[in-house]
């Protein structure tokens, strides 16, 4: 099974290289001629600088690049349009602040993003390496404007970080140039993070809009069943920790349910989860002349990183990694030792001390079928559940699962 995992693991590289996702949309060119046909779809927190494009499914793509492409959209999902403008430069980590305003930029030809459009105001992002900005353009300018914020240390007070929210000002000014019924103060506005739900809100406000739902979840729940493979083993200064000793697999099923949250729904590459799963395993490790066996029941919690490799919309192919916490509870602990004077084994109960609780990392990879059924194989790495100076005992545990994914996605 271990071998299985790692073969999969192996050609998710090569998957990734030989998939595209095209999508239906257009491509406005340098001449303003509009042509339709299919985009790649990239799943990416950067702005892209080039977009590959189709006439039709069957012919070869042409990649357009920020010099050669006005705009580009994929139907009912992204929009992107190219301008000339200023792009700030200053950092927004703690180590990389200056002492004082870093009122630093560059001028640059980039693809924004936009979020929002109607009759008074367009609201777009723009995201590279340095940080997230968000841009506003009104009816009445031909340039979008950066909506500033600015984080600096203070220079009377070293260490001390200040946040300059000049965005916050920069919207009240445009609600009034606009003449925006209801324009909020200041301070209130200044209570509106520099993040798009916030900025989207006060966007539909501008534009007298209704706000616009996604057809599309950013989260879904599972469930599902499957085959958990355990193996206790003894290592250090214990008998049982010898070559000649031998460890029972054992063979029991496991429930799993959870929560995925996807970093763009539409797209469904990148998933974060939380999985929750119920367990048990009958372990038994012996010589000729020992044995230590026990059940165990255990409650995981497995947050995880989960990629979609291959995201065709029948069929998907994924690995992803995470770690467990691990919860569990212990019966039948019995230890026997041979008693070569009586001739039998005498068993002492509970002699070992066994932890309930313990740390994990894991490893995953399968197929999603339909977007709806998930087959996967699991491999855990060895996570002690003793804690003894001299000898532990760890689980080696695999896993076989089948989840059903609920939701819209």
């Amino acid at each position: 099974m271990k071998r299985a995992l790692l073969a999969l693991l192996w050609v998710f590289p090569f998957l990734t290289v030989a998939q595209s996702n095209f999508q239906k949309g257009y491509v406005v060119t340098n001449s303003k001629d509009t042509l339709r046909g299919y985009i790649d779809y990239k799943e990416s927190a950067l702005n892209p600088n080039s977009v590959k494009f189709k006439d039709i499914t069957e012919s070869k793509p042409r990649t357009f690049t920020v010099e050669d492409c006005a705009a580009y959209a994929i139907d009912s999902l992204e929009k992107y349009e190219r301008y000339v403008l200023s792009v700030s430069t200053s950092k927004e980590e703690l180590s990389a602040l200056t002492v004082g305003r870093d009122t630093s930029f560059r001028i640059d030809t980039v693809f924004l993003r936009v979020l929002n459009h109607g009759k008074n105001i367009t609201l777009f992002s723009y995201q590279d390496n340095i940080k997230k900005r968000f841009y506003i353009l009104d009816k009445n300018e031909v340039k979008p404007v950066e909506l500033i914020r600015n984080f600096y240390l203070k220079p009377e007070l070293a260490g001390n970080m200040a946040i300059e929210n000049k965005y916050a000002g920069q919207i009240q000014g445009k609600m009034r140039l606009l003449n925006v019924p209801n324009i909020p103060d200041e301070r209130t506005l200044l209570r509106i993070n520099y993040v798009e739900k916030d900025l989207l809100k006060i966007a539909y406000q501008i534009n007298d809009q209704e706000p616009v739902k996604s057809k599309l979840s950013t989260y879904r729940l599972f469930a599902g069943t499957g085959l958990s493979v355990n193996k206790a083993i003894y290592s250090g200064a214990h008998p049982l920790a010898k070559p000649d000793a031998k460890s029972k697999t054992s063979y029991m099923p496991l429930i799993t349910g959870g929560l995925d949250f996807l970093a763009n729904p539409s797209i469904g590459k990148m998933i974060y989860r939380l999985e929750l799963s119920l367990f048990a395993s009958k372990n038994e490790i012996s010589t000729a002349v020992q044995s230590h066996s026990f059940n165990q029941l255990s409650v995981a919690a497995a947050p995880q990183v989960i990629r979609n490799f291959y995201n065709a919309n029948r069929v998907k192919v994924f690995g992803g990694f995470g770690f467990g916490l691990n919860f569990s509870s212990y019966s039948n602990n019995e230890s026997a030792v041979y008693n070569t004077f009586k001739k039998r084994m005498d068993i002492t109960k509970d002699f070992v001390d066994l932890k309930v609780f313990n740390f994990s990392f894991q490893g995953s990879a399968g197929v999603v079928l339909n977007k709806r059924v998930e087959i996967s194989l699991g491999y855990i790495l060895p996570a002690a559940i003793t804690d003894y100076a001299y000898y532990n005992i760890a689980m080696r545990r695999y896993k076989v699962g089948v989840n059903y994914l609920f939701g819209k996605h």
